[in-house]
C-alpha cells in the first residue's frame, strides 16, 4: 500500500487503543485542590517531556519536513509548558522544587529508544499526539466540572488545537516516509508500543493519585 493508505490504516488501528480512555471515569467530588495541583503537575510533565524528545531528534533528523515538524513541535509544547506554570501560578499551584524531567516517565524512556524518523513520527507525533488529544479533552470536561475557566480556556483554545496540528502534520510526513513495508512495519510496531505503554503509565496514575483522569501533552 502507499503511505496516504498506510497511515489511514495506522490511525484505525491505533483508535481501537484509543477508543479505552473513553471508560475513564469521571468520578464526583475528586476535584478537589490537591487533586487539581496533582493533575497540573502530571500535565507539566507530560509537555515538557514532549518538547525534550522533539528538540533532542531535530539535530538527527535528516528529512526536512520531519525536522521542521520536530522542531515546531518542541516549541509548541515547550510554550505549553509555561503557559501552563503561569496559569498554576495564578490558581495558588505551587511548583517550587518541581522537577518535571526526574524521573524520566516509561514514555521518555522508550521514545528515546527509536532510532528512525518513521518510528520517531508514528509514536512521537501521530499515535502519542492522538492519545494526548483524547485525554485532554477529557480533562477539559473535568476543568470545566470542578469551574477552572482559566485552565478550561487554555486547553480549549490553545493546547488542544496544537496537539491536533502536531498530529495532522505527523500524518503528513508518515505518509511521505512509510512507502516500504519494511518502513511501514516499524511504524505500526513503534506506534502501538506507544499507546501500550501509555495506556499502562495512565492507568497506574489513576491508581495511585485516584484521579478521574490524566492530561496528555
Amino acid at each position: 500500500m502507499d503511505g496516504k493508505e498506510f497511515v489511514e490504516q495506522l490511525k484505525a488501528e491505533n483508535e481501537k487503543w484509543l477508543a479505552k480512555l473513553d471508560a475513564a471515569p469521571m468520578a464526583a467530588g475528586q476535584g478537589g485542590a490537591a487533586t487539581l495541583a496533582g493533575l497540573v503537575k502530571m500535565a507539566l510533565k507530560n509537555e515538557i517531556e514532549a518538547a525534550e524528545i522533539a528538540a533532542e531528534w531535530v539535530a538527527s533528523t535528516p528529512e526536512l519536513d520531519a525536522k521542521l515538524a520536530l522542531a515546531r513541535h518542541a516549541g509548541d509544547e515547550a510554550r505549553h509548558y509555561q503557559l501552563l506554570a503561569e496559569t498554576a501560578e495564578t490558581l495558588g499551584i505551587r511548583l517550587e522544587g518541581l522537577d518535571p524531567l526526574n524521573p524520566a516517565s516509561p514514555v521518555l524512556i522508550y521514545l528515546r529508544t527509536l532510532g528512525t524518523t518513521v518510528e520517531r513520527i508514528a509514536a512521537a507525533l501521530v499515535a502519542r499526539e492522538a492519545m494526548g488529544a483524547r485525554r485532554n479533552a477529557q480533562f477539559l470536561q473535568f476543568l470545566g466540572a470542578v469551574g477552572q475557566k482559566e485552565l478550561a480556556r487554555l486547553y480549549r483554545d490553545v493546547i488542544n488545537p496544537d496537539e491536533e496540528r502536531h498530529h495532522q502534520t505527523g500524518c503528513q510526513v508518515l505518509a511521505r516516509l512509510a512507502v516500504t513495508p519494511d518502513a511501514q512495519e516499524a511504524a505500526r510496531r513503534a506506534a502501538k508500543r506507544l499507546l501500550e505503554i501509555g495506556d499502562q503509565a495512565r492507568t497506574a496514575a489513576m491508581v495511585k493519585t485516584g484521579a478521574p483522569v490524566v492530561p496528555g501533552c
